[in-house]
This record gives structure tokens, C-alpha cells and sequence, in this order.
């Protein structure tokens, strides 16, 4: 509504000192229903206050019909917000956050989000939006008896009791503190967007729920047989995957996006026709494969290993493989040649060595500190002591394993 429309739609007038303005009424002079605009027509009509008439903060006419027009235009939009509050907590994920917040992650970003969401909007309505999005599952979400979603809820109706009481039931029903990180989180999210696409007014619901104080449990220690057992049990790709930490200290993602143009297992130097230099008998770390996104790793990461006599008879037979063996392709594939996903890997291979050695808790956290305790221990007999383990790990006699000087039937100390 500009300065023009100002006169056209009501009367500025001076009242005493001060600029005043109101709308005229239906049927006052010529004015109708129909010559009001829709947009205005339910606004509050009561006198406007509009500035000092006089003085040195006075405002000329035209300055005061300024200030009514951004009067005005503030109570449309607010007016506006209002209306847009109506929408339920589903549609607005469905219709603005999943199109312009969530299409831009990778699948995985987009398994993940689905995953928390259906804590928070009914599970058969989270299928439903995101079927275009990410691959089609088998299993179909199913609503939880009793659950407090807040899909069917008007924005505006959202409380901060509101999500503490889904926090809360979530917790009540045994899921873990960090689940309950994540269900506030993605509550937060929505309203942040609702925020800014100017969907709901106040404050974010979501701010100030009180959540369960987080307690980072330890790994449990492993004895030497265990850890025996757990080489023993583990099959491709877990099983290279652990003994490159192990041997090497390279993380997951470095591990997953290792290429064969970045391994040289001869006895001399070799060099690429890009120009890079491979020492002999080494592994050049330039990428890593992270979130399904291939990227190169910060400069302080750039370090060529040397591969451990150990690993190399592990090398050579995969280098032997009947394909993917090419500069280009990775070193731990799929059966597509694709790399190997790192979640996968470890959530659901990794576990299931887990429990069948009866440590359900195993993680990727426990062959890190594998290491860095064999490190601390054995100083300069790391490397001899890691072949030990291989060898133990690799017999069949599991019964009589190799003995294992000061961590025989004793815990490594996490």
C-alpha cells in the first residue's frame, strides 16, 4: 500500500500536535466493499497514530503519509503470518522444509532426516512425503500407539510444552538421551524455517526444552582374546578395514575413498604422470569418501604411510581381484565397484561381528583406541607386535592363540 493508496483508502488528519490516520468505513462518500481492497479489509480500523506534528521531530504531510503506508504494510504482513500460522506442522514440512531445505542434502542426509522426523509427524505421512525423494523401502513406517506427533497441530499452536512433552514421552518409552537430541533438533529446524519464511511469529517452541544431560560412555575394554576373536570373525570389507586402522591409523573415510593410483606396493619409488611421487612400498592419502561425497582431505592429512610387511600379501590379493583393479578404482569396493559405504560398513557388519563375539556394544571407536593403546604399549614394537595378532587372528587354533607378551588375560587399559 504506497503513499497514494493512503488517501485513497482513508484520511490523514492532525489531531491537536499529532498526525492521525483512519480508514474509511463502508458506505462513508462513495466507498463500498468492493472498492476496498481484500487485503486490507480486515484490518484493525481503529485510528492510526502516526507522528509529532510540530516541533523538531515534526513530520511534513507527505512523511506522515510515509509512515502510515509502512504502518500498514507491517500489519499486512503481520496479518499475513497470521494466516499462514493455520498451516498444520506436516504441511508446512511437506510443502516448504522438504523442497527447500531437504532435496539439497545427499540421500543420506535425506535417510537420516526422514529417520528423526518420524518421531515427530505421524511415520505413514513421512513415507508418503518423502517417496520422491529417496529410494523406495520395503518397510513402511508405521505410527507409534499413543504417541504425541505434532503433525496434525497449526503452527501457531506449537508450545514449548508441546515439544517437551514429545521429548519427554520419547524418553519415557526408552529411547536414548541422543535420539532425544535429535527429535528437539529436527522440531528446531521446521520452526527455524517457519521463522524465516515468515510461517510463525515468537519465539522457536523448541529453544528452551529441557533435555536429558548427555553422558559419553567409554568403550569397554577388550582382552587380548577378544580382540583375536574379533580380527577372526571379521569378513570382507570390515576385516581390511580394521586392519588399515589398525596398521596404518587412516580414518574410515580415508580407508573407503583409498584409490589404486595412490598405492604403490613395489620395493622402489614410483611417479605418476600427474607428477605425484609415491615412496616405495607406501599409500599416499589425498582423498577420503564421506557422506557419499568423494573429497580431498585437509593439507595436514596429506601423508604417505609406509605398508607394514603384514599388509602386504592383503594388498596383493585384492590387487589380484578380476576387476575394479584399475588407477582409478578403489581399493575396498562393492560388488558394483562403487566404494564402500561407511555406515554400512559399520553399523550393520560391525555390529553383527558384535554380537556374535558378544560385545553388541563394538564400534568404530574401539578400533581406534586398539591402536593408539598397541602404540602406547609397545612403542617401537608396534608394527611386530600387530603381525602377531594377524597371525593369531588368521589361525584356526583359536584355542591356543599366540601368546601375547604382557596382554595375555589381561584388559587393555581405555
Amino acid at each position: 500500500m504506497g503513499p497514494d493508496a493512503v488517501s485513497e483508502q482513508g484520511e490523514l488528519y492532525l489531531d491537536g500536535e499529532f498526525w492521525h490516520f483512519r480508514f474509511r468505513d463502508v458506505g462513508e462518500g462513495s466507498a463500498s466493499l468492493e472498492d476496498i481492497p481484500s487485503s486490507i479489509q480486515h484490518l484493525d480500523r481503529s485510528p492510526i497514530w502516526v507522528g509529532v506534528a510540530t516541533g523538531p521531530k515534526r513530520l511534513t504531510k507527505k512523511e506522515a503519509q510515509g509512515m502510515v503506508s509502512a504502518i500498514v504494510q507491517s500489519q499486512l504482513r503481520r496479518q499475513s503470518m497470521l494466516q499462514r500460522s493455520y498451516m498444520t506442522v506436516a504441511q508446512f514440512v511437506e510443502h516448504i522444509v522438504i523442497p527447500e531445505y531437504v532435496e539439497s542434502k545427499t540421500l543420506f542426509g535425506r535417510i537420516q532426516y526422514r529417520s528423526m522426523l518420524k518421531y515427530v509427524v505421524n511415520p505413514e505421512d513421512v513415507d508418503r512425503i518423502f517417496q520422491d525423494y529417496i529410494v523406495k523401502r520395503r518397510t513402511r513406517l508405521r505410527p507409534i500407539l499413543d504417541w504425541p506427533y505434532l503433525g496434525h497441530l497449526p503452527l501457531r499452536e506449537v508450545r514449548t510444552e508441546t515439544v517437551q512433552n514429545l521429548i519427554s514421552f520419547a524418553l519415557k518409552q526408552g529411547y536414548s538421551p541422543q535420539t532425544a537430541v535429535h527429535i528437539r533438533n529436527v522440531v528446531s529446524t521446521i520452526f527455524d524455517c517457519a521463522k524465516e519464511q515468515s510461517y510463525f511469529l515468537g519465539e522457536n517452541p523448541a529453544k528452551h526444552v529441557q533435555l536429558p544431560k548427555l553422558t559419553r560412555k567409554e568403550p569397554r575394554r577388550l582382552t587380548y582374546p577378544e580382540i583375536v576373536r574379533l580380527v577372526s570373525h571379521m569378513g570382507y570389507p570390515v576385516r581390511e578395514i580394521a586392519l588399515f586402522a589398525f596398521y596404518l591409523g587412516m580414518t574410515l573415510g580415508e580407508i573407503c575413498g583409498l584409490q589404486w593410483k595412490r598405492v604403490n606396493l613395489a620395493e622402489k619409488e614410483i611417479s605418476r604422470s600427474d607428477g605425484e611421487v609415491i615412496p616405495a612400498r607406501s599409500i599416499n592419502v589425498r582423498e577420503e569418501w564421506v557422506r557419499s561425497k568423494f573429497m580431498v582431505v585437509p593439507k595436514e592429512r596429506k601423508l604417505s604411510r609406509t605398508i607394514p610387511m603384514a599388509l602386504l600379501p592383503i594388498l596383493r590379493e585384492l590387487k589380484c581381484r578380476d576387476e575394479f583393479t584399475g588407477l582409478d578404482d578403489f581399493v575396498l569396493v562393492s560388488r558394483r565397484g562403487s566404494p564402500i559405504n561407511p555406515s554400512h560398513a559399520l553399523t550393520a557388519k560391525l555390529k553383527s561381528v558384535g554380537k556374535e563375539i558378544n560385545i553388541p556394544s563394538l564400534s568404530w571407536r574401539h578400533l581406534r583406541r586398539i591402536r593408539r593403546e598397541f602404540i602406547s604399549e609397545f612403542g617401537s614394537r608396534f608394527q611386530d607386535q600387530m603381525e602377531r595378532l594377524v597371525r593369531a587372528a588368521t589361525s584356526h587354533d583359536l584355542e591356543h592363540p599366540v601368546e601375547w607378551p604382557g596382554l595375555v588375560e589381561t584388559e587393555l587399559p581405555y
